[in-house]
This record gives C-alpha cells, sequence and structure tokens, in this order.
C-alpha cells in the first residue's frame, strides 16, 4: 500500500507545476513517469493527454480528469492539513485522486489525464482509447457526493456595424449590441434547468465611416437547449445528465454510504468534460472527487488533505462495487 505521505507529495508536487491551458505538458510528463515509477503503462497522445492502462477485472471504466487550469499563480503551501495552490480543487485534487485509485484497485481502468479542459475540450474531444463501460470524471464534488448532470456551453459572437452619424445622433453599434443582450438575458433564471450567461468579451470604437461593436457571450443551457440558427456560434456543448437509477449511480451510492458517509446526488450548473465524453462512447458518466467547488477558478483555491485522502478510498470502494 502507499502512505498517505506520499499521496500527499505525489498532490503537493502536481499542483506546484503550473499548468495554465496550452503549457500543460510538464504536469502530463510528471504524471505520466510517476505512472511508471509504479510499474504501470503510460503514453502521452498527439494532443497531449496522458494515458494510462491497468488491466483488471470487471467492466472496462474510464477515469478522466484534466491536467489544465485557469491562469493564476497561487503559492503552493500546507498550513493545518490544507493545501493550497491553484488547480489543488479544480482539478488536481481529482486527478490525483483517480492516480492512486488506478494503481491500488483492482478493476480494469483506463486512465486519462486531459489537456484543454479550461478553454474548449481539445483533450475530450480528441480522446481515442477502446469504449468503456462506464466513465468517471474527476471534478470537485466533495468526498459523500457524485455529480450526475453538468449544464450545457454556449459561446456565441456578435457583431454590429453602424454607419456613422454625429455623436449627438441615433443609435451606434455599441448600443445595438446592450440591446440584444439584454433581450438574451431576459431568458435567464436560476436552476439547473434553466438558461444563464454572461458577457465574456465587448468592445466598441468608431471606424473611419462607421461605428463598430463586437460581443463574446457565453450562455450555461438547460438539457434540450437549441441555439438559435442565427447565430454565430464558435462552441456549442449540450447539457448532460445520467439517468439516478444508473447501475454507475447506484455503485457510488452503496460505495459513499460504505466509506461512512450520507451519499448526495448533485447538479452542476458550470460544464464540465462529462459533457462531451459520455455522448462520444454512449455510456453513462458522472463526475466526482475531494474539494470544494464553490473555490474553483478562485485566489483562496485550495483542498482538505484529509478529504483527498479519504476520497482515494471511496473511489477505491466504488470500482470494487462496479467490478463484482
Amino acid at each position: 500500500m502507499i502512505s498517505p505521505e506520499e499521496k500527499v507529495e505525489f498532490l503537493r508536487k502536481l499542483v506546484e507545476i503550473y499548468s495554465p491551458t496550452g503549457r500543460e505538458e510538464e504536469a502530463a510528463r510528471f504524471v505520466k513517469d510517476s505512472f511508471e515509477s509504479y510499474g504501470i503503462e503510460s503514453y502521452i497522445d498527439e494532443v497531449g493527454n496522458v494515458i494510462a492502462v491497468k488491466k483488471g477485472k470487471g467492466p472496462l471504466i474510464l477515469l478522466a480528469g484534466h491536467i489544465d487550469t485557469v491562469p493564476g499563480y497561487i503559492p503552493v503551501r500546507i498550513e493545518n492539513g490544507i493545501l493550497w495552490g491553484r488547480g489543488s480543487v479544480d482539478a488536481k485534487g481529482p486527478l490525483a485522486t483517480f492516480f492512486f485509485a488506478t494503481i491500488e484497485s483492482e478493476a480494469n481502468i483506463i486512465f486519462a489525464g486531459l489537456v484543454d479542459e479550461e478553454g474548449f475540450s481539445k483533450g475530450a474531444k480528441n480522446l481515442e482509447v477502446p469504449r468503456p463501460d462506464y466513465i468517471i470524471i474527476g471534478e470537485p464534488s466533495g468526498v459523500d457526493s457524485v455529480t450526475i448532470g453538468y449544464k450545457g456551453s454556449l459561446t456565441a459572437r456578435f457583431v454590429e456595424k453602424v454607419e456613422k452619424v454625429h455623436g449627438s445622433m441615433g443609435v451606434g453599434a455599441a448600443e445595438k449590441l446592450i440591446e440584444r443582450w439584454l433581450v438574451i438575458s431576459r431568458e435567464f433564471n436560476e436552476g439547473f434547468n434553466a438558461l444563464s450567461g454572461r458577457i465574456v468579451r465587448f468592445i466598441a470604437y468608431e471606424r473611419d465611416f462607421d461605428f463598430y461593436g463586437e460581443m463574446v457571450i457565453n450562455l450555461r443551457t438547460p438539457p434540450g437547449y437549441t441555439p438559435p440558427s442565427d447565430w454565430d456560434i464558435i462552441d456549442f456543448v449540450p447539457a448532460y445528465e445520467v439517468d439516478r437509477r444508473s447501475p454507475l449511480v447506484r455503485a457510488f451510492v452503496r460505495g459513499i454510504r460504505k466509506a461512512g458517509f450520507r451519499p448526495r446526488l448533485k447538479k452542476k450548473m458550470g460544464t464540465a468534460d462529462m459533457n462531451i465524453l459520455a455522448p462520444k462512447y454512449g455510456v453513462d458518466a458522472v463526475a466526482y472527487g475531494p474539494g470544494d467547488s464553490s473555490l474553483d477558478h478562485t485566489p483562496n483555491e485550495h483542498i482538505h488533505l484529509e478529504e483527498y485522502l479519504r476520497a482515494i478510498e471511496v473511489l477505491k470502494i466504488v470500482l470494487k462495487e462496479l467490478s463484482t
């Protein structure tokens, strides 16, 4: 068995490697080399994903986390059983949980450390592995919870160009874009089954003979949402929700309960690689991992190391449930 100290040290080193989207190579090599130090075959694919294969018994399970983080370095430190650092929650804590569950489980596992999850999910979209029977995504759910649904993500671009008039007359391009945003945002509401969103980028200026404006928005979309056909869509990933009666969900409920926790099922307002990989392979998927997701992307990102260690044990129980 691998000691708790060794598991903590691995996570600390992984978090110390600054790996914002587009700069994942060093972290991927670290994970690959670490697998090989434990005698597990691994490789880095054409887009930069690190893949490891652990042959065992039972159905084939894909454990897929992501290596990249959002930008913004946070000095890495451990104080009072808490690890501070960018990615400690989103999502190197869950990735390290998958790493050790892969090593210590007797299940039949493919581990995938994916790139570009915080971008446009190039890693998930280009992942080429044998079709799994189940998919578990590495995202912070809390040690006692499993995520069964994520909203979709739609990124769209709008451009307005208006012939220039005197500043005291008429409506410019910026005003037209604001009017469009107000119309879109009237549909917003709270909850998993509602539309929400924000403006990602907004620029407006005067050119020689016109007013020019450009707006990029991101909407979080509910299940069944279809974007308007006349929009300039940059990227669209539909919402995903697994049936709570799925054998995968039931295995997590039993595993979490056996570990001494009261299991909870969550639906999240964000979007994850689960939205891509579950439809891609046509199998059930959930997300699991230690950490408080409200700390994602914040300057206060940190994880309780005891929760991280307990999550490894929970996941090992779940993998055993799925394999028997």
